[in-house]
C-alpha cells in the first residue's frame, strides 16, 4: 500500500509540476502579449469560467474519485456524471448570454469538452492510472502555453484555447477508452439517481470555487481591470506553488478512501511536509519577490512585488484548510465541510467589501491573506466539534 501511495505520488507531483511549469510560462506570455489592463480582463474572464466549471462540475469530480476508487472499476456513475455537467453547461452558457462579452462567452463554450475531460481525468485518478493523468496535464499545459503564444489580443486567446480544450478533451477519451477495463460513457445514464449524493460535493466546491476565485472578482468589479492584473498575478505564483498539496493529497484520497492505516500514517507525514515547505516557499517569496515578478511579468508588474511578499504567508493556513478538508471527506463528513466553507466565505465576502473600499488593491490582498487564516480557524474549530467522529472512524479502520 504504501508502495502504491508513494508511486502515485510521485506521479501526481510530477503531474502537477509540470502543469504548474507550464501554466506559469502560460502566464507569463499572456500577460506580456495582452499588457497589464487586457490581462486584467482576461483574469475575469477565466475566472468566470473556473466558477462556471465548478458550477457545472457539481461536485462528480470528488464524488467520482472516491466512489469508483471503491468500487475498483468504471461504473454507470461516470456516464450520469458526464450527462450531469452537459446539462448545467448549458443553463450556465444561456445564462452568460446576457453579459454581453463576446469573448467571455466563446471562452464559456469550453465548458461542454471539459466536462468530457474532467470526468476522464477522475476516473484516470480513482483507478490510480496517475502516469496517464499526467500525461494529460501535459498536454493541456502545451495546449494553453500554444494557444497564448499565438494569441494576440483577449479575443483570439480565448478562441485558441476553445479549439486546444476541444482536441484535449478528444484525447482523454481516447486514452481511457484504450487503459480503462469496462470504460463506457454512451449512453449517457439518467443522472438523477446521483444527485442527492453530490449535493454535499457540489456545495463544497463550488463555495470552495467562490472563495478562491472571489478575490479577483471583487477587484474587477470595484478597481477596475489595472488592479485585476496586479492582484491576479500575485495570486497566480501563489497558486502554483500550492503543486505538492494537489499532488499528495490527490494521491492520498483515494486510499484514504478505501480506509486503509497506512494511508492514514502518511497522510500525518506529508502534512509536516507540505507546511515545512509552504513556509519555505513563503519566505522565499519575500526575498526574491522582485526577481520572479521581472522574470515572469516584465518591468510592467513591477507592483506585484509587495502583493506577492505578504500573499506567499497565505500558504501555511491554506496547508491546514486542506488537510482537514480531505481528512474530512475520507470520512463522509462533506456536510462538516460545507458548512465550515460557507462561513469561510461570508467572512471573504465581508472582509473584501469592507477593506477594497477603504484600502483599494492593498486591501484585497490583506483580506486573501487574513481570510485564509481565518478559515483555517473555522476549520480546525469544525474539525475538533466531530472529532468523536474522527475518532471513531479511525478505530473502524
Amino acid at each position: 500500500m504504501i508502495s502504491s501511495l508513494r508511486r502515485n505520488s510521485f506521479w501526481l507531483l510530477f503531474a502537477r509540476l509540470t502543469a504548474q511549469a507550464l501554466a506559469i510560462l502560460f502566464i507569463a506570455i499572456t500577460a506580456r502579449r495582452l499588457g497589464l489592463n487586457d490581462f486584467g480582463h482576461f483574469a475575469f474572464i477565466a475566472s468566470i469560467l473556473l466558477v462556471g466549471n465548478t458550477f457545472t462540475n457539481f461536485g462528480t469530480d470528488t464524488f467520482l474519485v472516491r466512489d469508483i476508487a471503491r468500487a475498483g472499476r468504471v461504473t454507470e456513475l461516470a456516464s450520469q456524471s458526464l450527462f450531469s455537467q452537459l446539462i448545467l453547461s448549458t443553463g450556465f452558457c444561456i445564462a452568460i448570454i446576457f453579459y454581453r462579452d463576446l469573448p467571455l462567452f466563446l471562452y464559456i463554450l469550453a465548458l461542454f469538452p471539459l466536462a468530457l475531460y474532467s470526468v476522464d481525468n477522475a476516473l484516470l485518478r480513482a483507478l490510480n492510472r496517475m502516469d496517464l493523468f499526467w500525461l494529460l496535464s501535459l498536454a493541456n499545459g502545451i495546449v494553453q502555453v500554444i494557444a497564448a503564444y499565438f494569441s494576440s489580443d483577449v479575443f483570439t486567446l480565448c478562441l485558441f484555447l476553445l479549439i486546444g480544450q476541444i482536441f484535449l478533451s478528444a484525447f482523454s477519451l481516447l486514452i481511457c477508452r484504450a487503459s480503462l477495463p469496462d470504460f463506457s460513457l454512451l449512453p449517457l445514464k439518467d443522472f438523477r439517481p446521483i444527485f442527492k449524493l453530490i449535493l454535499p460535493f457540489a456545495a463544497l466546491t463550488i463555495l470552495l470555487v467562490l472563495i478562491q476565485r472571489l478575490g479577483i472578482l471583487s477587484v474587477s468589479t470595484f478597481l477596475g481591470d489595472s488592479a485585476t492584473g496586479i492582484f491576479s498575478s500575485a495570486v497566480r505564483v501563489v497558486d502554483g506553488l500550492k503543486f505538492g498539496h494537489y499532488a499528495i493529497l490527490g494521491a492520498l484520497l483515494p486510499a484514504l478512501s478505501r480506509g486503509s492505516p497506512d494511508s492514514w500514517q502518511s497522510f500525518r507525514k506529508a502534512f509536516l511536509l507540505l507546511m515545512m515547505a509552504s513556509l519555505t516557499f513563503a519566505i522565499a517569496l519575500v526575498i526574491f519577490a522582485n526577481p520572479i515578478v521581472i522574470v515572469l511579468y516584465g518591468k510592467e508588474f513591477l507592483p506585484v512585488v509587495k502583493q506577492l511578499s505578504l500573499l506567499g504567508w497565505s500558504l501555511l493556513p491554506y496547508t491546514i484548510s486542506s488537510f482537514i478538508s480531505y481528512s474530512l471527506i475520507a470520512r463522509g463528513l462533506e456536510l462538516t465541510l460545507v458548512k465550515a466553507t460557507a462561513i469561510s466565505l461570508l467572512v471573504y465576502v465581508v472582509l473584501y467589501l469592507w477593506l477594497i473600499n477603504s484600502n483599494g488593491l492593498s486591501g484585497a490582498i490583506w483580506t486573501a491573506l487574513f481570510g485564509e487564516c481565518l478559515q483555517a480557524v473555522i476549520f480546525v474549530l469544525f474539525y475538533f466539534h466531530n472529532y468523536s467522529i474522527v475518532v471513531e472512524y479511525r478505530d473502524r479502520t
